[in-house]
């Protein structure tokens, strides 16, 4: 009766390794974005205190730059609420996608986790984690993204301002490649190609007129309006 809990503690293991090597591109292709939020937060006025804070209970690296866009004394409280809120509506809609797929897992495990959620996470889940999502490879997606992004935070107070131009290296556009990648992992998905150009149209829209951080919900919602739109009311595709 001994043997299932260590075979459990093997698979758990494996799932968690697995996911691990399936985020470890994305880690390090944020390593440069946290030393530049670190860097720019010590310029903004916060202590390193202050800023790792931020990062290890935000966890949100779009909402966090956002933030700082805003941080002068007086603190405009409403202005970067509505603001991060706004980048921040479309983990609303992922956590709603990934529900059907993590109802087996305990509800303090269910909550904390998702308290881990961000768009890479959320996109390598979906496509690679199956129908019945397991604990331990979602945890090795997003805790070493967590544990990067704080700890690059602290170290962006010391080493950011290092990297004075990002883009002269090609650095701002290594997550931007990666999404890219990802995004064709769906493309067998039904109606994937035009979900994805909603979505992108919307972004650009909601850009142009509002600015940004709006075209982070804009293009969440035009996808979203895309995917109900092509599906039949008994959940099949149109």
């Amino acid at each position: 009766m001994s043997e299932p809990l260590p075979d459990m503690r093997r698979q758990g293991a494996r799932e968690f390794m697995r996911g691990a090597r399936d985020i470890a591109p994305i880690v390090v292709a944020t390593i440069p974005f946290g030393l530049v939020f670190g860097a720019i937060a010590s310029h903004q006025g916060l202590s390193a205190a202050d800023g790792v804070l931020l990062s290890a209970f935000t966890f949100a690296g779009a909402s966090q730059f956002a933030a700082l866009e805003f941080w002068v004394h007086p603190l405009p409280f409403l202005t970067i609420f509505l603001s991060v809120m706004a980048v921040n509506l479309r983990l609303l809609l992922y956590s709603a996608a990934l529900g059907r797929k993590i109802e087996h897992w305990p509800p303090l495990l269910r909550y904390s986790l998702l308290g881990l959620l961000s768009d890479p996470i959320y996109a390598l889940a979906e496509l690679k984690g199956g129908a019945r999502l397991s604990a331990a490879y979602y945890a090795g997606l997003s805790v070493p993204l967590y544990l990067n992004w704080v700890v690059t935070t602290a170290a962006g107070f010391v080493f950011g301002n290092l990297i004075r131009r990002p883009e002269a290296i090609g650095l701002d556009f290594v997550v931007i490649a990666y999404f890219i990648h990802i995004l064709g992992g769906f493309r067998q998905r039904p109606h994937a190609l035009w979900v994805i150009l909603a979505s992108a149209a919307g972004s650009v829209a909601a850009y142009l007129t509002l600015g940004s951080p709006w075209h982070f919900a804009g293009g969440a919602f035009a996808g979203m309006a895309a995917a109900i739109a092509l599906t039949r009311p008994n959940g099949t595709r149109a």
